[in-house]
C-alpha cells in the first residue's frame, strides 16, 4: 500500500469513531489532500505506461473499457479517462469515498451549502 492509502484508512477509522462535525470536517480536508496525492501517483503511472502509445491505441483502449469520451477526444482525453478508470478501483479512492460518506452522514461536506 502507498502512504496515501494507509493514511486515508487511518482517517476512515478515526471518522467512524466520531460524530463531531468539526473533527469530521478536519478529517475530510486531510483526506481530500491525500486523494489528490494518490490521483497524481496514478496519473504518473498511467502516463509512464501509456504515454508513448499511439493516440488511436489509447482511444481504442477507452472504447474497449467502455469509457465515455467525446467524439473529438484526443490523447490527453484518453489518458485522463484511463487514469480515472484505474483510480476509481484503487484502495485509496475507495477509502476516500468511505470517509466522504461517513462525513456526509453527519451533514459534513467540503462544499459550502447554498445560501450560506
Amino acid at each position: 500500500m502507498t502512504y496515501p492509502t494507509e493514511h486515508l484508512m487511518d482517517l476512515v477509522a478515526l471518522a467512524h469513531a466520531t460524530a463531531d462535525r468539526d473533527e469530521l470536517l478536519r478529517l475530510l480536508r486531510d483526506g481530500h489532500q491525500l486523494y489528490h496525492q494518490g490521483l497524481a501517483e496514478i496519473r504518473a503511472a498511467v502516463t509512464a505506461e501509456l504515454g508513448n502509445a499511439p493516440e488511436t491505441a489509447l482511444l481504442e483502449q477507452c472504447r474497449t473499457q467502455k469509457l465515455f469520451l467525446p467524439a473529438d477526444a484526443r490523447r490527453a482525453d484518453a489518458l485522463t479517462a484511463l487514469t480515472i478508470a484505474r483510480w476509481e478501483r484503487t484502495p485509496t479512492a475507495l477509502a476516500y469515498a468511505a470517509l466522504a460518506e461517513r462525513a456526509a452522514a453527519h451533514g459534513v461536506s467540503l462544499l459550502p451549502e447554498e445560501g450560506s
